[in-house]
């Protein structure tokens, strides 16, 4: 199995400093012919969406597997895959729930929304994982309470910028400023009112940022929509592609996140 990195604290650093980020996905971007959709433009294999590209079309120089502390959660509905979309609620003091005015930009697209508010989410469930390896919590793991699974890129700031801005319905250089989320510290810099709208700061890996997006709500305010089969095999896919953690872990971890 390949390692599975940590997160380390980022102090943060003037964000005209930071040329290099890290992209942290624990969605369908996992999978790099998806992410590449993103970077490059054009359709990925079984989305419904053609995506303009980033500026500077340059794929991930590295990636890493990580294990992110908080929760995995499926709501609204994709455009793409049809089913719910995956979110990460980050545990509450690394900012979940309690989001800083943020650098929203002007794009068009600011401002959609696609929540839904509704019963409880996913509860107190729990599932435990074990592919036999030390370094899990003894082989095992609360999928829903506990840690994510995600895969980081090696990208530009501007490239994140962009990807941001496209899961926003905002064009390519019309994404969020990324001044006040590289501050310092795990901090959560909501940008507009719906779903990826708000950015977070997760830590930083080999003296860089990690940074990604998800929804302004915590998981209890939403109401759950399970994911599309289609939508659960990028994910899959993606996870497998770092050779991480084994079929078997995945196929559990996956299916204890999409239960309602």
């Amino acid at each position: 199995m390949n390692e599975v990195r940590a997160l380390e604290p980022w102090v943060g650093a003037p964000g005209s400093a930071v040329d290099r980020v890290w992209y942290v996905s624990y969605g369908s971007n996992m999978r790099l012919a998806r992410f590449l959709a993103y970077v490059r433009g054009g359709r990925a294999e079984g989305g419904a969406l053609e995506h303009p590209g980033c500026r500077d079309p340059e794929p991930p120089r590295a990636w890493a597997a990580l294990e992110l502390r908080g929760r995995l959660y499926f709501a609204t509905e994709s455009r793409i895959w049809g089913g719910g979309r995956a979110f990460l609620e980050p545990p509450d003091e690394a900012g979940g729930g309690r989001t800083a005015p943020g650098d929203s930009g002007t794009g068009p697209g600011a401002g959609q929304a696609d929540l839904d508010d509704g019963r409880p989410g996913l509860g107190a469930g729990r599932a435990d994982l074990d592919d036999g390896r030390p370094g899990l919590g003894a082989g095992r793991i609360a999928a829903r309470t506990g840690r994510v699974f995600a895969r980081a890129y090696d990208v530009s700031r501007e490239q994140f910028a962009d990807v941001a801005a496209q899961e926003m319905y905002r064009a390519p250089g019309d994404g969020p400023g990324l001044e006040t989320v590289l501050a310092g510290g795990e901090r959560a810099v909501r940008c507009g009112p719906g779903r990826y709208e708000t950015l977070l700061c997760l830590g930083a890996l080999d003296g860089r940022p990690a940074l990604t997006f998800t929804a302004p709500w915590r998981a209890a305010e939403v109401a759950p929509n399970p994911p599309s089969e289609r939508y659960l095999a990028q994910l899959a896919g993606g996870l497998g592609e770092t050779g991480a953690w084994s079929a078997a872990v995945i196929r559990v971890y996956l299916a204890a996140a999409a239960a309602v």
